[in-house]
């Protein structure tokens, strides 16, 4: 079967319009997810305006009001992301394990480009966009290097058979003057895009990729269906819902201390408006009743507010975290049931160190291939390779929770005062009960053993709990 070969190319025209309408739809999506990220109110404003027209708020509502906003993602992504880079992973350049040699350039180079900061700005943003790209880029106008973090509405991407790799990848950027244009990375070609005319990227006139390779490395949360994955709805509707309820009680409270008049009889024109020190006078004809009337609207705040507390715990539930989180109160928890709480974040925070493992090392190995391709006299070792250690945090426990549970483990019968001393002091069980016998002999030289406080012990119990002998 013949079949005409403008057929294919309408295929070809309709197939190329479906991908510009859904990638002009995917930035407008994460577009969206910025402005609440980086706190944009103006834009916010105009996003939940358009959001609520006529679904509560009327036209002529929405001209008179300005959303209110309180940005409740960051709390969220913060407590998401403790944890892991409380203290800086150690992070070295090995060159030899026996004996062990390091590249001692690498730690200078990573505070020049603050780059503990800029991985930790990743990850926070990886949590809430899902996936990232973080490059290592030359400023030639400054000659020095700098880590730029790409969040998915500032790019576009070609990917490879796997879709979860880039083939091509656009930048947007902005000059000075506030126009924008886009630089282009493929493993063999670099330029820049503005408009529909194509440039060469200053100090590279032939638009050769020199790295051989994108300098970009890929921080993902989870995989998806495409490059990007779904970015968190959960916490960006949270906060739209959030601004929007937030918004409409403090107009009905607003609503309520000024008050709507209803006037019978009174004859004041339709533009009366009160205010504080204003007398109005009004008179009646015979048999004819004037009055004025306050009305207020019967709004019950109090479960307005429990409802929008709960709305808000439930999310951050959903993600893992304690409802404490969300709370506006300062009443306390018990440390088992912080602890239970903590179970489903600490699992995610084990993944995710996997996770920003794997990042790590190939951003690292992107940052030694530019140095080294632009600044010579600084090299770090081509044939050395990058290790990440992580540290690992104590959990924190209260005054009141350490008693309780040292009272438990006293009365099971697990540890006994020369155990405790041994955890505080980190000293050795020998030097634990001397420390105790010094104690217990000042305090009856001090006359204080006759007062029978919880915890204290004498020599002779010191002696019989441990079944060492004392030496004096």
């Amino acid at each position: 079967m013949n079949i005409p070969g403008n057929f294919f190319n309408e295929l070809s025209l309709g197939f190329e319009k479906m991908k510009y309408q859904s990638e002009f739809e995917r930035k407008a999506t994460h577009k969206l997810f910025a402005a609440f990220y980086n706190n944009d109110y103006l834009t916010i404003n105009e996003i939940l305006k358009k959001k609520t027209l006529n679904n509560p708020f009327s036209e002529e509502t929405l001209l008179k009001i300005n959303f209110q906003h309180i940005n409740i993602l960051k709390k969220i992504i913060n407590r998401l992301t403790s944890g892991i880079y409380t203290q800086q992973p150690l992070r070295e350049l090995i060159l030899n394990e026996e004996p062990k040699e390091v590249d001692t350039n690498l730690i200078p180079l990573l505070n020049q480009l603050k780059y503990s900061a800029k991985v930790k700005d990743a990850f926070r943003k990886a949590v809430y966009f899902n996936t990232i790209v973080a490059s290592p880029v030359w400023d030639s106008e400054m000659n020095r290097m700098r880590i730029d973090v790409y969040t998915p509405d500032s790019i576009e991407v070609k990917t490879k058979t796997d879709y979860l790799e880039i083939e091509k990848i656009k930048v947007c950027k902005a000059r000075p003057d506030g126009t924008v244009y886009e630089t282009v990375w493929t493993e063999t070609e670099h330029y820049i895009v503005d408009g529909d005319k194509k440039y060469e990227v200053p100090g590279n006139d032939k638009g050769i990729n020199p790295l051989k390779t994108i300098p970009g490395s890929i921080l993902r949360i989870e995989e998806g269906n495409d490059f990007y994955g779904e970015p968190n709805w959960n916490l960006l509707l949270n906060q739209m819902n959030f601004d929007i309820r937030l918004t409409d009680l403090d107009e009905a409270e607003l609503r309520t201390v000024m008050g709507i008049w209803h006037g019978i009889n009174t004859n004041f024109p339709d533009n009366t408006k009160f205010s504080a020190g204003q007398l109005l006078q009004t008179s009646s004809k015979e048999n004819e009743n004037v009055s004025l009337e306050s009305k207020t609207q019967n709004i019950d705040y109090v479960s307005v507010r429990e409802n929008i507390d709960w709305r808000n715990k439930t999310v951050m539930m959903s993600e893992g975290l304690s409802s404490q989180s969300g709370d506006v109160t300062t009443q306390s928890e018990s440390g088992v049931k912080r602890a239970m709480d903590e179970v489903e974040l600490e699992e995610k925070r084990n993944e995710y160190k996997e996770t920003l493992y794997n990042f790590e090392i190939d951003l690292l190995n992107k940052i030694r291939l530019v140095n080294n391709k632009y600044n010579p006299s600084n090299r770090l070792n081509d044939k050395g390779y990058f290790e990440v250690t992580f540290s690992e945090e104590k959990e924190s426990e209260t005054i009141s929770d350490k008693i309780s549970r040292r009272e438990m483990e006293s009365a099971i019968g697990y540890y006994d005062e020369v155990d405790f001393t041994m955890q505080d002091l980190e000293v050795s069980e020998e030097d634990a009960i001397k420390i105790l016998q010094a104690k217990q002999k000042r305090k009856a030289e001090l006359g204080l053993n006759e007062v029978n406080n919880p915890g204290d012990v004498s020599a002779n119990d010191v002696n019989n709990n441990s079944g060492i002998n004392s030496q004096n």
